[in-house]
Formats: structure tokens, C-alpha cells, sequence
């Protein structure tokens, strides 16, 4: 099988690089710039630059399927995620639109969000895919307008959509600081109510990945792809800790203080260009009480399950942390 994997410098993407290999599949990666491929190094992927995908695909043998993860998650303003959230997922469409790559086709994955569909009742009921779409973040609308250009192909182009939660493992860098933060003993998080959040392992996302692509039942369909059981974040800041052997206290932070900490992120992200993790548009979407969606569907459709317990999953990722000397 023949791959086309977009944003596989990436840290999803990466993985998604080397779950394929290992089952012996050939992979493409286009690229932006061929010399900023750190994720990518010692791996036998065929890395091209984007510009010459076109030309690619014609020269070589057809592509079996596309796995599109290329995105931004960090914009200074809507035009910027719309450019590379939702245009970039238009081009790529249309090109696999054209007859000649459509006949080999399988399936086109992209890689959306949870943040499409919004915060959860704050019941803690699960949101499900036939849901009412409420994106709080511009983020998640760029998303939302993705997934919608996507579907509008879906009678030509065999379309699938994964809507991962908070993804974290080896080569994350947004759950990053709560490793961190558990060397020094605090578990962070903002005060008041407890936050309910589901979650998945990096390595289980891409196998439901491959899993939904390789299912005849999820052409044309969308996915959340998570743990059966939501974490409240609190807990799993003190399991990151505990984990790590650490014993970490809770250290609440007041939304006032998370509020004037974004607005700086908002203030160093004019000055140098660069959009920091923690902004006002993100801050509205980690202060929401539940993000919590429901894999019932994936369960059901291509009999997907997450298969490392998180406790493991807390450890392979800390252990790779330590080795890289990232904590």
C-alpha cells in the first residue's frame, strides 16, 4: 500500500509515519521545507517538497490512500487558519478529484478536531458526532469549515473524518507542561470546578486512524476517537506526577490569573509574530467545564479500541521526555 501522509513532520503525523512503515507500507511525505524534517530523520519515508507532490503522483505508482493532518493549530486570525485549515484541505481535494488519482483511491482522511463540535453539556454527557456543531475558538471553526469542505467532495472522493480529543504522547509539546510542572511537584490546573476532558494516547489515535481508513462502513462518515473513560484534568496532573514518582499537590490556578496570563500570550504574539500556546482564543476553550465526546461510533463502525491503559501511556511518555532531555 502507497500512503500520502500531509503534516508528517508533525507530532501526530510523525507517528503516523512510523505506524504505516511498520506495517510495511510505503509513505509519502510532502513537505514545506525538506530541510526542517527533525521527526523525520532516520525514517524510510519518501520526503518530497510540496510543491512537486503533482508531479509526484504522476511519476510514481498511484497512491492507495491520503491521511491529511498538515494544519495550523496556533494563528494570529481567522485568514491564517483559513488559509491553512481550510484552503490546503480544498486544494489537496481537488486534486484527488482528477480521475486519473480518484480510480486508485481508497480513502482521504483528514484529521480534524473535537474542537469542531464544541464543549460538552456540563453534566458530563458525551457529546456524538451527530451533534450540533459549536465551535468556541477560531481555531475550531476553521476546522468545522474543513470537515464541511471535505463532505462537500465525499460523492467523488471517498471521504473520512477523525475528530481526535486532547491527544498526548512522545513529541507533544502542548500536554508538555504538565510533565514539567510534575518535576517541581505541582499539578496545575484552573480553580473552581472540576474540568472533564477526554483523551487518547498518541499511538492509539493512529491505529483508529488506519483502523477508520481501511473501513468500508466510515466512507463519508465523522469520528471521535478517544478513551471510553474521560479524565477529570486535576486527576491527571497528579497521575502525570505520581507516575513520574513525584508527589505533586494540586496547585489551582484562578481564571483571573489565566485570563491576564492569555492576554499576554495575545501581547507576545503581535510583538514577535509567533502565537504562544496559552492566548485569549485558547483560553476560551480550555476555561469550558467538559470536552467530552464519546468513540461509541468508531467502536461500533470498525471495532477500534484504545489499547494502552494510561497509566502506560503516562509513563512511555515520560520516559521519552527524560531520554530527550525535554523534562
Amino acid at each position: 500500500m502507497r500512503c500520502l501522509v500531509t503534516g508528517a513532520t508533525g507530532f501526530i503525523g510523525s507517528h503516523m509515519v512510523e505506524h504505516l512503515l511498520a506495517r510495511g507500507w510505503e509513505v509519502v511525505c510532502p513537505v514545506r521545507n525538506p530541510s526542517s524534517i527533525r521527526n523525520l530523520k532516520g525514517i524510510p519515508a519518501t520526503v518530497i517538497p510540496l510543491r512537486d507532490l503533482e508531479s509526484e503522483l504522476s511519476r510514481q505508482s498511484p497512491v492507495d490512500y491520503v491521511i491529511h493532518m498538515a494544519g495550523a493549530t496556533r494563528a494570529p486570525d481567522y485568514e491564517a487558519y483559513h488559509k491553512a485549515n481550510v484552503e490546503w484541505t480544498r486544494r489537496l481535494l481537488e486534486l484527488f478529484d482528477n480521475p486519473k488519482y480518484a480510480k486508485t483511491l481508497k480513502r482521504f482522511v483528514l484529521v480534524s478536531s473535537q474542537a469542531v463540535a464544541g464543549p460538552s453539556p456540563e453534566d458530563g454527557t458525551c457529546c456524538v458526532e451527530s451533534d450540533p456543531t459549536c465551535p468556541v475558538s477560531l481555531y475550531g471553526r476553521s476546522k468545522l469549515e474543513a470537515e464541511q469542505t471535505a463532505m462537500a467532495f465525499k460523492d467523488r472522493v471517498p471521504v473520512t473524518v477523525i475528530r481526535p480529543p486532547t491527544v498526548f504522547g512522545p513529541r507533544d509539546v502542548d500536554v508538555l507542561g504538565v510533565f514539567k510542572c510534575a518535576r517541581f511537584r505541582l499539578a496545575p490546573f484552573i480553580a473552581g470546578p472540576d474540568r472533564l476532558v477526554s483523551i487518547v494516547y498518541v499511538e492509539d489515535l493512529v491505529d483508529g486512524i488506519l483502523a477508520a481508513a481501511q473501513s468500508r462502513v466510515a466512507q463519508g462518515e465523522a469520528y471521535f476517537l478517544a478513551n471510553s473513560e474521560p479524565v477529570v484534568w486535576r486527576e491527571f496532573c497528579l497521575q502525570v506526577a505520581s507516575v513520574m514518582g513525584c508527589q505533586a499537590r494540586p496547585f489551582p490556578i484562578p481564571l483571573a490569573i489565566m485570563k491576564l496570563i492569555a492576554l499576554g500570550g495575545d501581547l507576545i504574539g503581535k510583538i514577535s509574530g509567533k502565537t504562544p500556546l496559552l492566548r485569549s482564543e485558547k483560553l476560551e476553550e480550555i476555561r469550558q467545564k467538559c470536552w467530552v465526546c464519546s468513540p461509541e461510533k468508531a467502536f461500533k463502525d470498525f471495532n477500534w479500541r484504545p489499547a494502552t491503559p494510561i497509566e502506560e501511556a503516562i509513563r512511555r511518555t515520560a520516559q521519552w521526555y527524560r531520554e530527550q532531555g525535554w523534562i
